[in-house]
């Protein structure tokens, strides 16, 4: 098996290496069977690399110890279900994984443009394949999952305690999947600058590509977010840890550039931001996997020191110079033509200052990432930026992000006139100052940056609610159509539309969360707490009920039942917390107890315990506001799934050179 997998390995750089040369073959001669044999190559690599993946299956299920990575990540004690996880849970396999991923995106889309795009497939192709052959190259020479052990043991180390969750297989997979799925805008982008093809034929050709990269990126990030919550047992979901600004970052820009490009479907406006958008996103992205690879950092998410990071870095200096060379080349075109935002009272403009605050965030967020960096390897003196850092800077930007939630999509193309203002506001307004009078008063004067965002909710919903109200009303005016009936139209015919509405609300309710997290949320740290005594913590008496202890091949624990009352003296049941000692691992791991409702978790940490003595050390974590977070992130989820969800269209008209073909190999327009 690892023979096989190896060749599989070499295999696919070949066939990756060929699409290259054979793509560059094809724009030189101008022949199209040049760009078929590179398309063919793709697939090839595709089957490489499929191979080379269910031979990585098969080694992880079988136990084969005689490979390293099977022997470092799993053992026999291990379930199948993790024993499959394990694929990605190490260094080797997860940059397997970026391959395959790729390959077979680069076999979809070699099959939606059989007939379509044929101008831009000779210069998408090789792109693909460079992308494809460097990562092909890393998993071949440098973190080979097949390299095989001189002795094979007879047992294995076992997958790290932290990674036996089931995020273990959503978010890496949807993380991937978002990374990988930006290759394709880029590669389009590249291939309408090398070939003038500037219009807004490849923003259409790519956008289901766009939106479902950015949609698996979305669920990437807030499962990690859920992940770190319920497994590390710090009471928290974001600490602004270098590998989760990582992620961050691309899907910060990759969201700006889905709002960007309305503005080049409608105005023929921002082709240059456009372009740098995409190119951005995709740079961040593998920048991203240089941080979590490469061991310059320390993260709890990272892999161990590697010998990819000096490959990666350079591999992200080639895409921004490349990248940078064709722009430039192409400045005068994409300017060409261009039209001017006519009024600061515009959707063009607040789509504008919509993008500066995002990618001003991801600047800030990127800077206090590699500022330590810097620094150590500039002064030789380790630096940390904090939370206090980040929050500071991106706190206030993310407000007016909010405001401009509500704002961009109510206001008129050109310029919008007082009674689209008046029509489109003047209710919402008047119910987000009302909510923040209101929300003062209750609160003192206390929590004002919390009201306002609580606020800024509640105009936001308005407007979006009232876009949803007039839908409706045009619908059953014009169709005769029920509620029911008329609400679903409105997604089926206009789901870009109110798909992201839907977004936008999800948006709403989870800084909601957030906002009421940050507010509220109460520790408590109770030492030398004996099993019997009960404590009030917050609106709660809490109990430690029994201290056991339970002895697994897998695992040694010390489990602590906590006993949970309302304050009106109602049962609500056991929470359970757990610290837990694996074979191989050097220090304990908390399963933390947790009893969520709609309005705050109750966050139970046992942090050390003498069964002896029946004594133990807690700490309490009154968490408000998570239920709408996750459930924020859910909405944003269904939303983007609506908006990205390929629909049938009216037959496309054979395409023409130029312009007019404005296809969509995603499926949607």
């Amino acid at each position: 098996m690892a023979d096989l997998g190896r060749f599989a390995l070499l295999l696919a750089l070949v066939a990756s290496g060929w699409a290259v040369l054979a793509g560059w073959a094809g724009i030189r001669t101008g022949r199209d069977e040049a760009t078929r044999s590179a398309e063919g190559a793709l697939r090839a690599a595709a089957l490489s690399l499929s191979v080379a993946g269910f031979a990585l299956f098969y080694a992880l299920l079988t136990r084969d110890f005689s490979l390293q990575y099977v022997a470092q990540y799993t053992n026999r004690n291990l379930s199948i279900f993790y024993t499959l996880g394990a694929f990605w849970a190490g260094h080797a396999g997860s940059l397997l994984l970026w391959a395959w991923g790729l390959a077979i995106y680069g076999v979809v889309v070699v099959r939606q443009n059989q007939a379509r795009n044929r101008d831009l497939m000779p210069y998408v192709v090789p792109v693909l394949g460079v992308v494809l052959a460097f990562f092909t190259f890393l998993v071949a020479f440098t973190s080979n999952p097949f390299q095989e052990l001189a002795v094979a043991p007879p047992d294995g180390q076992g997958l790290n305690p932290l990674l036996q969750n089931y995020g273990q297989w959503v978010h890496p997979v949807t993380l991937y999947l978002g990374f990988i799925g930006f290759t394709v805008p880029f590669a389009f982008a590249i291939a309408a600058l090398a070939t003038g093809q500037l219009g807004d034929r490849w923003i259409r050709t790519v956008r289901s590509w766009t939106l479902w990269s950015w949609l698996a990126l979305t669920a990437g990030v807030m499962f990690g977010a859920r992940w770190a919550y319920v497994e590390l047992g710090w009471g928290g979901y974001w600490a602004w840890d270098p590998v989760e600004n990582a992620s961050l970052m691309p899907w910060l820009v990759g969201t700006a550039y889905l709002h960007s490009v309305m503005i080049q479907e409608k105005r023929g406006m921002l082709k240059v931001w456009n372009v740098c958008l995409i190119v951005a996103t995709f740079a961040l992205s593998i920048f991203g996997t240089f941080l979590t690879r490469s061991g310059v950092i320390s993260s709890v998410h990272a892999f161990a020191q590697s010998v990819v990071g000096p490959f990666l870095i350079l591999f992200v200096a080639a895409i921004v110079v490349g990248s940078a060379s064709l722009i430039i080349w192409r400045l005068p075109e994409l300017r060409s033509g261009g039209r001017r935002i006519e009024s600061a009272v515009s959707r063009e403009s607040s789509f504008l200052v919509n993008n500066l605050l995002l990618v001003a965030i991801a600047f800030a967020v990127f800077w206090g990432t590699v500022f330590p960096l810097v620094a150590e390897a500039v002064r030789g003196v380790k630096v940390s930026v904090g939370p206090p850092f980040f929050e500071g800077v991106v706190t206030p930007m993310a407000v007016l992000l909010l405001a401009l939630v509500g704002i961009c999509p109510l206001l008129a193309w050109r310029k919008a006139s007082t009674k689209n203002l008046r029509r489109n506001f003047l209710g919402s307004l008047v119910s987000g100052g009302v909510a923040f009078v209101a929300l003062t008063g209750l609160t003192r004067g206390r929590h004002l940056g919390s009201n306002v965002v609580l606020a800024l909710g509640v105009f936001v919903m308005a407007t979006i609610v009232l876009e949803f109200q007039r839908g409706l009303r045009v619908r059953r005016t014009t169709r005769g159509e029920g509620w029911t009936k008329a609400f679903g139209s409105l997604f089926a015919r206009d789901a870009r539309r109110y798909g992201g509405y839907l977004i936008h609300a999800g948006v709403v309710v989870l800084l909601t969360g957030i906002a009421i997290n940050v507010s509220y949320k109460d520790e408590i740290r109770v030492s030398n707490l004996p099993v019997g005594e009960p404590r009030q913590i917050g609106g709660y008496t809490i109990a430690l009920a029994d201290i056991t202890t339970e002895e697994t091949p897998a695992k040694s624990s010390i489990i602590g039942s906590f006993r949970v009352t309302d304050a009106g003296g109602k049962d609500l049941g056991t929470v359970v917390s757990e610290k837990s000692m694996y074979p191989n691992q050097e220090q304990p791991v908390t399963e933390v107890g947790i009893r969520s409702s709609w309005t705050e978790d109750l966050y139970i940490i046992i942090q050390s315990a003498d069964p002896a003595s029946r004594i133990a050390s807690v700490a309490y974590v009154i968490n408000p506001g998570l239920f709408w977070i996750w459930f924020g992130a859910l909405v944003i989820l269904a939303g983007g799934g609506i908006t990205a969800w390929p629909r049938r269209t009216a037959k496309q008209p054979k395409e023409v050179p130029g312009e007019t073909a404005l296809v969509s190999a995603g499926g949607s327009r």
